[in-house]
């Protein structure tokens, strides 16, 4: 007799992973199809983000954009708001995907007013990449899709 369960869990960052468990299989290939497409398919669903990205250098290539990037991390000193480091990693590289959106804190190449941010202190500003390279932001949050283009970045804001 098979018995089906549903798991779901919350996992840090607010990303929603769930499973479907069916016991009384022997081995994965007794499972159900469902069962065993369910967290494949999950899987693909979730894109990865890259909470803090750094030293960005946008190149323009064959009418497309690559970033370059060093993943950093959050270092909190005990004095006052966490501030983001450059990690121990190598320099990265990815393409922007057709439509990516570009958010900075600031209108334009060069900033002429007051930041808009959202609750992470990220720019909420629509822009084009020259004029968020010209910005040239200390860090910023990457999004990708599932095949590792990036389809958003928003820099953020850092007085």
């Amino acid at each position: 007799m098979r018995k089906t369960n549903r798991l779901a869990a919350l996992i840090p960052g607010g990303l929603l992973a769930a499973a479907l468990i069916v016991s009384g299989c022997a081995t994965p290939a007794e499972q159900p199809a469902a069962a065993a497409g369910a967290a494949a398919l999950r899987t693909n669903e979730v894109a990865k983000t890259v909470d803090v990205a750094m030293e960005l250098e946008f190149t323009e290539e064959g009418g497309g954009w690559t970033l370059s990037y060093v993943e950093g991390r959050w270092v909190d000193s005990g004095m006052g708001a966490p501030h983001a480091v450059i990690g121990d990693g190598p320099t990265l590289t990815a393409t922007l995907a057709p439509g990516a959106q570009l958010l900075s804190p600031f209108a334009g190449g060069a900033p002429t007013a007051g930041p808009q941010l959202d609750e992470e202190g990220l720019g909420v500003v629509p822009i084009s990449v020259a004029d968020f390279a010209e910005q040239h932001p200390q860090s910023a949050k990457i999004w990708f899709d599932k095949s590792g283009q990036i389809t958003k970045i928003a820099a953020r804001y850092q007085p």
